[in-house]
């Protein structure tokens, strides 16, 4: 059945109508007409950086990120400790938001509870904070040797403090109970549909593997089989397909094939390089005001190549998260090694120099950033950067200029994920920020849209209106619209909101 829409004001397009047939943008004909009556039209939003099963879980923890001393954090947690059993995990915790920009310990978590496991994961996702109980629970005492690539954080003493760091916030986290196949199934379809709301018609799940490889994709597959509103990528932890308790290649390959692309698709392999500035854990040439050191990187450069031309080999793409302009350099290097750089991509480079954006376009790398971190986590990097790194941090305007493939997109759940946040603060950085760095509208809608695709691999297929495309698309009252939500949305062709 074709249907042609008409009388549209069709963002980026001159003409006002378009048909679609069979899920698909198709080229003129007659058809079932639907009259939009000069409203705006533009593609779904690609979300080719996020993690969509962790929004789904996250909806249903204690929520920090109104609190801004650590009174209110205690009171919040304090408050919700009496509420049910097992492990309380909170999100959006965020300790430079305090006057001192010092964390909580353990401590003052035991103070509300020592029987009931308690953790808070940072703002940033790359830290959290655990009472006791959820110490023993993970088997960690003051005898536990940090893990390569984390740190338990001890005091002077050699007493833990309760902080945990990257691999060492991994492991505390990894070892509550994880969701059952069916409880990570209502999470995504839970996901989803805030996503479809915001405009969203495709998303990358950028961790998939979190906790279990085979039962993720069986619930991502199972959330599309139940009519999800959006179109899942999946890029899977190094670890969970290679590493010694990983599936392994040719098993990953058997599950994947079964998939139905359209709908649930893998695009290639995760590595994380370094943390996070909020944590201080992001790999830096320079110095962290609140500690002085450089960060963490992940794992030793030698280690790193041989990840990525491990997958590289296997025929996988590979995206890296390097936050930090040290890891950005170690990612290079191990792409640059592969002899095919520009088959990868490199996730957030929120610190760059004039000479890495000038390597990134030699190599042909793609790289995705998140705008609407400058909104969210600006305090936090002023606290922790010197004022002209920070204010240069996510340079937009150079990497485009350079010509280097650029994507937006919104790491979800690490904040709220409306695009049109992450657009505005594209078009005018925050105050602090260097505004020279500013790109103009309509590439920032770009940017979270065709170049989304393409950063998934899948050029023309999404993110914009022509034949051949998935009929992804959007419809407004008005535009620019950074201040509201879409009168409708389409998958398919086939209205899925409101």
């Amino acid at each position: 059945m074709r249907t042609w829409f008409k009388n549209a004001n069709i963002w980026g397009l001159t003409g006002d109508e378009f048909w679609v047939e069979d899920g698909k943008f198709v080229s003129g004909g007659d058809g079932e007409v639907v009259d939009l009556a000069g409203k705006y039209v533009m593609p779904g939003f690609v979300d080719a950086h996020c993690h969509i099963l962790p929004t789904g879980l996250d909806l249903l923890k204690l929520h920090l990120g109104k609190c801004q001393t650590k009174e209110q954090v205690l009171d919040a947690v304090r408050d919700e400790v009496g509420k049910g059993e097992g492990w309380l995990h909170a999100v959006h915790y965020d300790q430079t938001k305090f006057a001192d920009a010092k964390h909580l310990s353990k401590d003052d978590l035991d103070a509300i509870s020592t029987s009931r496991p308690i953790l808070l994961r940072h703002s940033n996702g790359h830290a959290s904070v655990a009472n006791s109980a959820a110490l023993i629970w993970a088997s960690v005492d003051e005898s536990t040797p940090d893990p390569a690539g984390g740190e338990y954080v001890r005091d002077a003493s050699g007493r833990l403090t309760g902080v945990l760091l990257e691999r060492a916030h991994e492991h505390v986290t990894d070892s509550a109970p994880r969701p059952t196949t069916e409880e990570m199934t209502l999470a995504i379809l839970a996901a989803a549909d805030k996503m479809s709301a915001l405009g969203i018609t495709a998303a990358t799940d950028m961790m998939t593997g979190r906790w279990h490889l085979a039962d993720e994709i069986d619930a991502y597959e199972a959330a599309a089989n139940r009519g999800a509103k959006i179109r899942f990528r999946l890029c899977m932890q190094w670890a969970r397909v290679f590493g010694p308790r990983g599936m392994g290649v040719d098993a990953v390959r058997e599950r994947l094939a079964s998939l139905d692309e359209s709908q649930v698709r893998p695009i290639g392999i995760k590595i994380f390089a370094d943390g996070a500035i909020g944590s201080a854990s992001a790999a830096i040439h320079g110095t962290f005001l609140t500690t002085g050191g450089n960060g963490q990187l992940i794992y030793a450069p030698d280690r790193l190549n041989a990840m990525v031309r491990e997958a590289h080999e296997a025929g996988f793409a590979v995206a890296t998260h390097a936050i930090g302009d040290r890891a950005v350099d170690l990612v290079m290097d191990a792409y640059e090694a592969t002899g095919q750089p520009d088959r990868h991509r490199v996730e957030h480079a929120m610190i760059l120099s004039d000479a890495q954006i000038d390597r990134l376009k030699r190599l042909g790398l793609h790289v995705t950033m998140q705008p609407e971190f400058l909104v969210r986590f600006g305090h936090a990097y002023r606290k922790q950067l010197p004022p002209e790194t920070a204010s240069r941090i996510k340079r937009f305007r150079s990497v485009l200029d350079a010509g280097i493939p650029l994507s937006f997109s919104s790491d979800r759940p690490i904040v709220p994920g409306n695009p049109w946040d992450g657009i505005t603060c594209a078009v005018a950085r925050p105050e602090g920020f260097d505004d020279s760095e500013n790109i103009g509208l309509h590439k920032a809608i770009d940017l979270y849209t065709r170049q989304g695709a393409l950063a998934n691999g899948e050029p023309r297929s999404m993110g914009e209106i022509t034949p051949g495309a998935w009929a992804d698309f959007q419809v407004y009252d008005r535009l620019p619209a950074p201040i509201s939500s879409p009168s409708a949305v389409y998958k398919g062709g086939v209205q899925v909101r409101p």
